[in-house]
């Protein structure tokens, strides 16, 4: 049997794919809740610090949104990727912001040595 055999929108492969206690979570979280989510693609952009949007029940798929340094960017995980999922309230949003805003300040003002 290939590999090419089957149809990559097969729905009966994709069913009860959504599985584990993560993937769970994010079928009743309430879109923009603010969420503290750690991937499991390790590195630099291991995790998400933002608000949680929607979540596919189809495709596994849930998108968050964030504001990285003076960005706002939108993520989409597939929730068997997620290591961990920290639910948060808007006290948490303000602070992550205010972090990564005097993280960003920093750095704009580093001048390497010569």
């Amino acid at each position: 049997m290939s590999l090419f055999d089957s149809d990559c929108n097969d729905k009966k492969r994709k069913k009860n794919r959504c599985e584990g206690c993560v993937c769970d979570q994010l079928k009743d979280l309430e879109p923009g809740t603010p969420v503290f989510v750690r991937t499991i693609a390790g590195g630099l952009k291991s995790s998400i610090k933002g608000r949680f949007l929607c979540f596919d029940k189809e495709t596994c798929c849930a998108t968050f949104s964030e504001r990285v340094f003076s960005t706002d960017m939108t993520t989409v995980i597939d929730c068997n990727d997620i290591v961990s999922l920290a639910i948060g309230n808007d006290e948490y949003m303000e602070n992550m912001n205010r972090i990564m805003n005097d993280v960003y300040e920093a750095l704009r003002r580093f001048t390497p040595p010569s």
